[in-house]
C-alpha cells in the first residue's frame, strides 16, 4: 500500500460553519502538537470539543482464513470472558523439496512438526496444552471459513501435548574484537527466546504410524499433493480440554513445516542423511493452501453479555465507562458525533484541523497489548458496514487518509484505497489515548459529499480485513471522555 506525502496536508484549510453556543472552547499556539496550519509564524487560534457517545458492539463472524497467524489456546479475563482459538490446515508438497530417486535402503529417522510463535496472550510461565487432530478431508479451496467455521475431525494424534512458551537456547555466536585493524573474533554461547514449538513425531504412537505412512508415500522420486492427501488430510491443532491461561500466535514462515530426517545409500555406496519438508498451509501467505483459525469468546457472566446480536449495542454505563474494540473476537466501538448541524451555515470562522481524541483506560493490558491502530467504517443504524462500488469491486467504506497519494492525486473522502487508522501518538508511556485527523472527511459529512447514504455512525475497529493481520489485541476506550476536536480561526 502507498501512503500519501504529509506535506499536502498543509493546503487543507476548510471553511464552514460553526456555532461555538453550548460547547466548551480554548486557545491554542499554531505551533501546538496536532494543529496544523501554514505558514512559521505564531498566531493565535482557538479550539472546540463536540460530544461523542459511544457504545461496544461486536462484528461477528471475523475473518480467519489465510490470515498472518493461526491462533492457538484458550484464555480468560474478568472484562471479556473465555477466548479459546483452534487452527485448521492443509499441508502442503513443495515441488522443489524430493527424496532422491537413486537412494536405496530408505529409513525414516525422525519427523518434527515445527510452529514458530511470536504472539503470547496470556502467561508464558505454563506450557501450552495441545491436541493434534487429522481432518477427515482437506480443506476446500472454494469454501469460505471465518471464525466461526467448523470442519470434521478425524483421528486423534495427539493429546494434551505440553509445548513450553518461555524457553531459551544456546546459540554460538561470532564477536569481533573491536579494536582498529584488528581482524580476529571470538566465538561466544549466548542464551537466546526459542520461540518454536517443536512435536516430535517418532515419541508418539498415533504420530509416529502417521509419519511413517506419509514418508512411505512420497519418497520415491516424486511427490504429489494428491499422493500426501491420501494419507494426510490435514491438521487441526486444539487447546486441551483443561487448558486456561494462553493463546499463542504460530506465524506465517517457512519454518512452519514437518520435517522427515532419514537415511539412504547413493549410487556410490556412501549412507547419506537427508532433510524432506512438507510446508503447513500457513507457513508462506502466497502459495496455494487453505488455512483458518475458529474463534470463540463466552461473554456469559461479564458486562458484554448482552452483545447477542450484530445489532446489539452497550452502553459504558453497563460496563464500567469503558468500551471495548479487541481483534479477534469482533468488539469494536461504535461512536456518534453530537451537534454536527452546529456546524452548518456560519461563515465567520475557518475550520483548521479536525481531530478525533479516544482516551483509553490505562494499565488495563495486563493479558493483551494494545492495538497498533483503530479504522473507521461507516456504518447504518443496524451496525452494518456502507459499501462504495468502485467499478467491479464493491468496497467497504472506511474514513480515508488525507493527502496526496504517490501519484500526486489528492485523496478524497470517497475513495476506498487509503483507509486511516487512529494512533498512538509517540512518546506516551503509559498509553494515554488515540488520534487521527479527520477534518476532510468531517467536511465533506457535513456538505454531503460522501456520494453515497450518509453513515449514522462510525465504528472503531482494530481490524484491517484487507490485510488479514490476526491477533487478540485489545484497548478499553474511555467512552465518556471521546471527543471531536476542531481547530478554528476568527475571520473578522
Amino acid at each position: 500500500m502507498n501512503w500519501p506525502t504529509s506535506a499536502s496536508r498543509l493546503a487543507s484549510v476548510s471553511l464552514f460553519a460553526v456555532s461555538l453556543l453550548g460547547f466548551a472552547t480554548g486557545c491554542e499556539k499554531a505551533s501546538d502538537l496536532g494543529l496544523e496550519l501554514p505558514g512559521t509564524s505564531p498566531i493565535t487560534a482557538s479550539y472546540l470539543d463536540l460530544p461523542v457517545t459511544a457504545s461496544t458492539v461486536r462484528q461477528q463472524p471475523v475473518e480467519t482464513v489465510k490470515a498472518d497467524h493461526i491462533l492457538v489456546g484458550r484464555v480468560r479475563d474478568s472484562f471479556v470472558g473465555t477466548t479459546a482459538a483452534s487452527g485448521f490446515l492443509n499441508l502442503l508438497v513443495i515441488s522443489s523439496d524430493t527424496v532422491p530417486s537413486t537412494f536405496t535402503a530408505l529409513r525414516l529417522d525422525s519427523a518434527v512438526i515445527s510452529l514458530p510463535f511470536d504472539q503470547i496472550y496470556g502467561s508464558a510461565a505454563q506450557p501450552l496444552r495441545l491436541d493434534l487432530k487429522d481432518l477427515q478431508q482437506p480443506l476446500d479451496e472454494r469454501a469460505v471459513y471465518n471464525s466461526a467455521s467448523t470442519v470434521a475431525t478425524g483421528t486423534s494424534l495427539l493429546t494434551n501435548f505440553e509445548a513450553p512458551l518461555n524457553r531459551n537456547r544456546l546459540v554460538k555466536q561470532r564477536v569481533a574484537s573491536g579494536n582498529s585493524g584488528d581482524t580476529t573474533t571470538t566465538v561466544t554461547t549466548a542464551l537466546v527466546p526459542d520461540r518454536v514449538v517443536r512435536i516430535r513425531m517418532q515419541k508418539y504412537p498415533a504420530t509416529a504410524t502417521l509419519a511413517n505412512s506419509v514418508f512411505a508415500a512420497l519418497k520415491d522420486g516424486t511427490p504429489s499433493q494428491s499422493k500426501l492427501d491420501a494419507v494426510w488430510k490435514g491438521l487441526a491443532l486444539q487447546p486441551s480440554a483443561g487448558h486456561l491461561g494462553s493463546i499463542a500466535g504460530f506465524t506465517s514462515n517457512t519454518s512452519a513445516n514437518v520435517s522427515f530426517y532419514y537415511t539412504g545409500t547413493s549410487t556410490t555406496g556412501k549412507v547419506r542423511t537427508r532433510q524432506y519438508r512438507l510446508l503447513l498451509a500457513h507457513g508462506l501467505s502466497s502459495v496455494p493452501g487453505k488455512y483458518f483459525t475458529q474463534v470463540n469468546t463466552d461473554l456469559s457472566g461479564t458486562a458484554l453479555a448482552g452483545l447477542t446480536t450484530a445489532q446489539s449495542t452497550l452502553p459504558p454505563s453497563a460496563t464500567n465507562g469503558f468500551t471495548y474494540a479487541q481483534e479477534g473476537t469482533g468488539l469494536a466501538t461504535r461512536i456518534e458525533f453530537q451537534g454536527l448541524d452546529n456546524l452548518r451555515n456560519n461563515a465567520e470562522l475557518a475550520i483548521n484541523r479536525a481531530e478525533l481524541l479516544i482516551p483509553v483506560k490505562q494499565f488495563s493490558n495486563g493479558l493483551f497489548s494494545y492495538p497498533n491502530g483503530l479504522y473507521l467504517y461507516e456504518v447504518n443504524s443496524a451496525n452494518q458496514v456502507l459499501t462504495r462500488t468502485v467499478g467491479a469491486t464493491v468496497a467497504e467504506r472506511m474514513v480515508q487518509q488525507e493527502g496526496l497519494d504517490k501519484n500526486g492525486a489528492r485523496l478524497t473522502p470517497t475513495r476506498t484505497d487509503f483507509p486511516v487508522s487512529a494512533s498512538i501518538p509517540a512518546g506516551q508511556d503509559p498509553v494515554q489515548y488515540y488520534s487521527v485527523s479527520i477534518t476532510e472527511y468531517l467536511q465533506a459529512y457535513l456538505q454531503n459529499r460522501l456520494d453515497g447514504e450518509l453513515p449514522s455512525g462510525l465504528i472503531l475497529s482494530p481490524v484491517l480485513r484487507a490485510n488479514l493481520s490476526l491477533g487478540l489485541s485489545r484497548a478499553q476506550l474511555d467512552a465518556n471522555n471521546i471527543k471531536l476536536r476542531v481547530y478554528y480561526s476568527k475571520l473578522r
